[in-house]
């Protein structure tokens, strides 16, 4: 396994928590030349000291195209070159549609899909010279069964799930395969940490009465780092192999 991704750069959006951090020590584990964007420097910082490898922390603003190619500079500076790219960053809040404040608009729509779109635009003019490489977008399982409270995390991930079906036809006579990862209820998420106070307790009755609850999977979440292993796969799957959509989800 380890032979597997040495000398490889992965380039992994929102790395520094959940899904995306256990990614990023995955691959540094295994050889990979990591490189982790996220906005906060601190974040970053923690995530770097508890990987083992080659880690190498830029930080960025995903929402922004300026901070993208100036992050993208510097990968290609420092590696000239890009093998994977995980876009792991995401942003969500619970609100009922009328009290969504431009700033939950601008965040949740800003990070992902925009973040993805700024960031597959870098990447590929890196993958190239490197004869090709993958490409994985993450999105959730909420796109095929939408949660109530949380329409701006659903138009997120429909975005980036129309964006990653044309991308998966555009840059692949380079050997740049674009697949999209739809992931089930993680334990140990960010997901929930820029809720406020009262939103989850309003939504809950509503999911609960609609059974999302039990057909989601969210009442037995996988940890990120099994999500990780699921992912490592992916990312050494033979080149001939084709990857569209992958649906990773809790047992039972």
């Amino acid at each position: 396994m380890a032979a597997t991704m040495q000398g490889k750069v992965a380039v992994i959006s929102g790395g520094s928590t959940g899904v995306g951090r256990a990614v990023g020590a995955q691959l540094a584990e295994n050889g990979a030349d990591v490189v982790l964007l996220v906005r906060g420097a601190d974040r970053l910082e923690a995530a770097a000291r508890e990987m083992t490898g080659s880690v190498l922390t830029i930080a960025t603003d995903v929402s922004s195209g300026d901070s993208l190619r100036a992050a993208f500079a510097q990968v290609e500076e420092r590696f000239g070159r890009v093998d994977i790219l995980v876009n792991s960053a995401g942003a969500a809040r619970i609100r009922v549609i009328e009290e969504t404040a431009d700033e939950d608009i601008h965040t949740c729509i800003g990070t992902n899909p925009l973040g993805p779109i700024h960031t597959v635009r870098s990447a590929v003019p890196l993958l190239r010279p490197a004869g090709g490489g993958d490409i994985l977008n993450i999105s959730s399982e909420i796109t095929l069964d939408p949660m109530p409270l949380l329409a701006m995390y659903s138009a997120r991930g429909h975005g980036l799930n129309g964006f990653t079906a044309a991308m998966h036809k555009e840059p692949r006579g380079d050997g740049i395969p674009v697949a999209l990862v739809l992931l089930g209820s993680i334990s140990d998420s960010a997901f929930f940490e820029n809720f406020s106070g009262e939103d989850p307790q309003r939504a809950a009755p509503v999911r609960e009465t609609d059974g999302y609850l039990t057909r989601g999977g969210a009442m037995k979440p996988l940890p990120s780092a099994t999500v990780a292993r699921a992912m490592f796969q992916l990312l050494s799957t033979p080149p001939e192999v084709v990857q569209d959509v992958v649906h990773i989800r809790p047992a039972g």
